[in-house]
């Protein structure tokens, strides 16, 4: 064997690290768990736990937190079953211990209460260290005269929005098994979330309201194959909340990189450039005007084949369709729009992003450019309807809402994400930013 293909061919434990995957469906990174120390593994623990309690409601049995932190951190079973034996002869599980350590760690920073024995309670000082909001509380960050930026969770905002009131929900809600500011969920986590979040999204909608969601490809963990879930999705929304799909607006982005596993290593698949967007509504005809588009010009080969088919006979289309030649005379503003939206990825040295930098502040990591929104507001709402982006992330959508004059509502669970959107707004005449709450600093 030559010296390049030593080099370029798997060790024995890479082939072993991949078997693993393949059969076990588990990402590259549960095997750097596995090597973690014990010293580590506490310190690792804290933020997870303060998160795992603040989706709990803010407060939770230790026993039902033990499995939720090792599934969130992906524990493999065996280190999740460690046991020691004391001095005493008693035996403990580890992990638990850790977990248990972490507590009384937050417990001495005023990050958890010191309370209720076998109760465990985030303080406020947890919340405040998250910045993600709590459960249950929705507070008003930022507003224009047309919209307004709440800091909450897409379930509590969807109790402080009038029902029937929203002509279009639009979002981009964080992909299965892809780790964002957010976390992480794998496809049934998610798809029982998103469940209970349409049928709250269906009770805004009007009647002929439209609810379009922005969904990106993942693979099957350790495999190239594709995983169905947003097709199962829209199953479950068509079939189990009552809404029709209306139609498809595919985001093609040419700057889009390959998957690093399946595309850039191995080569077994293309790069996916197309994204989905799913348009569902709550009545089979939603209130979509095409119109409002901006118009296609005709390209100067469509003049020229319009001149010739003046000068010959007329033929039956290829398809054996027999439609007046008439039909497709290019007359009026340009061609009728199709459904895909072409567009290159969120720009890096906007001013959204030189802002944030220069505030500190993190650009919101999954950012769509403003022709995707602005397609779909534009062919689902008319001027003065009112557009709602539940995961508002840099509240792109809010941003062309109100340039297309419409009312539009954001709302965002990370408190760094919506101070960081104010930076699209605040140069707005009606722009005015609303003081935080005592104890709450960027």
């Amino acid at each position: 064997m030559s010296e390049d293909q030593k080099a370029t061919t798997p060790s024995a434990a890479a082939l072993k690290a991949r078997a693993r995957r393949v059969h076990r469906g588990e990402a590259t990174e549960a095997e750097a768990r596995k090597r973690t120390s014990k010293a580590s593994l506490q310190g690792m623990l804290q933020l997870p736990l303060l998160e795992a309690l603040e989706e709990a409601g803010g407060k939770a049995r230790p026993r039902d937190l033990y499995q939720q932190l090792a599934t969130r951190l992906g524990v493999p079973d065996g280190l999740r079953q460690e046991r020691r034996t004391c001095g005493d002869g008693q035996s403990y599980r580890v992990f638990d211990q850790q977990v248990r350590w972490a507590r009384q760690t937050a417990v001495m920073e005023g990050l958890i209460a010191d309370g209720t024995r076998g109760i465990w309670e985030l303080a406020d000082p947890g919340h405040t260290k998250l910045l993600r909001a709590r459960r249950g509380v929705t507070l008003l960050i930022y507003s224009t005269d047309l919209g307004v930026a709440l800091w909450t969770h897409a379930e509590d905002a969807a109790s402080v929005i009038e029902p029937e009131s929203v002509d279009l929900i639009l979002t981009s809600p964080p992909y299965p098994v892809v780790a964002r500011d957010y976390g992480r969920m794998d496809v049934p986590q998610w798809l029982d979330w998103m469940r209970r979040l349409t049928a709250l999204w269906r009770d805004l909608l009007t009647d002929t309201g439209t609810l379009a969601l922005n969904l990106g490809d993942v693979h099957v963990p350790g495999s190239p194959a594709l995983s169905p879930y947003v097709e199962r999705y829209v199953l479950s929304a068509i079939d189990e909340c009552g809404l029709h799909l209306a139609g498809r607006m595919p985001w093609f982005s040419p700057t889009r990189i390959g998957n690093i596993q399946w595309t850039s290593k191995a080569k077994v698949r293309p790069k996916r450039q197309v994204e989905h967007v799913v348009l569902l509504s709550k009545a089979a005809n939603p209130s979509w005007d095409i119109t409002r588009l901006p118009p296609v010009p005709f390209s100067p080969d469509t003049h020229r084949w319009w001149q010739r088919k003046q000068q010959g006979r007329t033929q039956k289309r290829p398809s054996d369709y027999d439609i007046r030649e008439e039909a497709f005379e290019p007359k009026g503003a340009g061609a009728l729009p199709g459904n895909l939206i072409v567009a290159a990825g969120a720009p890096g040295m906007d001013a959204y992003s030189r802002r944030c930098r220069a505030a500190g502040l993190p650009r919101h990591s999954a950012r769509f450019p403003a022709e995707v929104p602005r397609s779909i507001i534009l062919t689902c709402t008319a001027p003065g309807e009112t557009v709602y982006d539940p995961m508002a992330g840099s509240n792109v959508t809010g941003m062309v809402a109100q340039e297309l004059g419409r009312h539009w509502i954001s709302s965002e669970v990370m408190l760094r994400s919506v101070q960081g959107s104010a930076f699209r707004f605040d140069n707005l005449p009606g722009f005015s930013m609303k003081p935080l709450p005592p104890g709450v600093t960027p």
